[in-house]
């Protein structure tokens, strides 16, 4: 999730003062974690969101191992 890498680069910034990240305030920093939070909190299982996309993909992997199978027997594959 690219709003975590966002908050862990301004975590690690804002700890080593590195540039104007010194004076920045947590907020920024605080922001982008409670966004991460509140998306693995509430959105994603209220949703299922990571669910249905991690049984998609089991079940693309499924027909693609049945058509592999079907192929290697000499059978026409499902249309």
């Amino acid at each position: 999730m690219w709003i975590l890498i966002v908050a862990i680069v301004l975590l690690g910034l804002k700890l080593a003062a590195i540039g104007p990240f010194a004076n920045l305030s947590w907020w920024w920093v605080g922001v982008p974690l409670a966004l991460v939070f509140l998306w693995w909190e509430i959105i994603d299982p209220m949703f299922a969101v990571s669910q249905k996309r991690a049984q998609r993909e089991m079940d693309d992997r499924k027909k693609e191992r049945n058509e592999r199978a079907r192929r290697f027997l000499g059978m026409r594959p499902r249309k």
